[in-house]
């Protein structure tokens, strides 16, 4: 296998993401009876907000990509849960449930600062 290194031009990402929301949009102000072109505004529309969410997890500047700092049991959980809310969507409000208890457990405590007199 070869130790060739792909760079991913975050630019050109967001304006494929943006241009597909946008034929989306005008597509769905234009043409909205047609069912052919309704077709193509979902299509635009999903391939839109999939590239969208796409140019949010690549890394820029400074900052590593989204996905680096995931740890495999996190992975695991967030797996779980997709399939859980996909097999029985009732389970998704239970899920968020647990979700806020330990978010609000488990968020970083303030620094009390010493008062100064």
């Amino acid at each position: 296998m070869s130790e060739t290194k792909i760079t991913i031009n975050r630019t050109l990402v967001g304006v494929l993401a943006l241009g597909c929301l946008l034929a989306a949009a005008t597509i769905w102000i234009g043409a909205a009876e047609d069912r052919q072109w309704t077709m193509w505004c979902a299509a635009f529309t999903r391939v839109g907000l999939l590239m969208s969410s796409f140019w949010l997890a690549l890394p820029y500047g400074n900052r590593d990509a989204a996905w680096a700092n995931v740890t495999p049991w996190s992975f695991l959980g967030i797996i779980l849960a997709v399939v859980g809310v996909a097999v029985r969507p009732k389970v998704a409000i239970p899920i968020l449930i647990v979700l806020a208890i330990v978010g609000f457990v488990l968020r970083p405590r303030p620094k009390k600062r010493p008062e100064s007199r």
